[in-house]
């Protein structure tokens, strides 16, 4: 009997959005409208710029050839590679080479330039940090460096900053393998975010599940009952009849005939 009732209640809750369906929709399109515009209009524009490094096993140099165990242990440096090249020295040097090239006054549209006890500005490394990834591609020796600014040249000169300095810091502190940098970051032609699509989608969800959520609940709020069926329904004793709208059209006014 309860899987019967709880049948009844899902058909009458699809009935109940069929019949406001237009209002769903309408509610589904300003949510994916609002947050399109969102993303447009008012999120920044950003560039990604990549640059790979390979990593080598120390022993690689003596032949010409990679072993498999030279592969395996070229892996497990790439991971300790890519926590090394995540500390703070790192980013002190990028931000030391970021000032030398474009200077402060530029830099600080993107930044906020601290000053040391000497004086000497500096960009806090947690700021670039925030900006850089570093991940092993699909599990192996290659280490992909990539940032994410709002200039496209900027995000290149990270890459590149961060892939000259590696191999000099991962070679002093490991004191194994050896890296070797492929090719070098170019400036993206196109943004790669806000990803517009995505956010479009996001706010067309929103809406569907807000317009859903409130017809569901007004219709459980309401306590009207307009039809002899609903009394029937809800207190389970019979009704001896029923009083017509006067004001309703023929086509309405025919179910009362009998």
């Amino acid at each position: 009997m309860e899987n019967q009732e709880q049948e009844i209640n899902l058909v009458e809750i699809f009935y109940l959005l069929l019949s406001r369906i237009k209002f769903i929709i309408l509610l589904t399109a300003i949510g994916g409208a609002a947050f399109f515009c969102y993303a447009k209009f008012w999120l920044p524009v950003k560039y990604t710029s990549s640059v790979s490094i390979y990593v080598k096993n120390s022993n690689e140099s003596t032949s010409q050839t990679a072993t498999a165990s030279d592969l395996s242990a070229a892996k497990s440096l790439a991971s300790t590679y890519i926590v090394i090249l995540d500390d703070d020295v790192v980013y002190d040097k990028v931000s030391e080479l970021l000032l030398a090239d474009y200077g402060a006054d530029q830099l600080k549209q993107f930044f906020t330039i601290d000053k040391d006890k000497e004086g000497k500005e500096y960009i806090p490394a947690s700021q670039i940090r925030s900006l850089v990834s570093a991940k092993a591609l699909n599990n192996t020796e290659v280490i992909q460096i990539s940032a994410v600014t709002r200039d496209p040249g900027l995000s290149a000169a990270i890459c590149n900053d961060i892939a000259s300095f590696a191999k000099e810091l991962l070679m002093d502190v490991t004191k194994a393998g050896s890296v070797e940098t492929i090719g070098y970051a170019k400036q993206p032609n196109s943004p790669s975010g806000p990803n517009k699509k995505r956010y479009t989608m996001i706010g067309a969800l929103i809406g569907f599940v807000l317009a859903v959520a409130f017809v569901i609940i007004t219709k459980l709020l309401d306590n009207k009952i307009r039809t002899g069926e609903e009394i029937r329904q809800k207190f389970s004793i019979p009704v001896l009849g029923e009083i017509p709208d006067l004001e309703m059209d023929n086509k309405e006014a025919a179910k009362y005939e009998y």
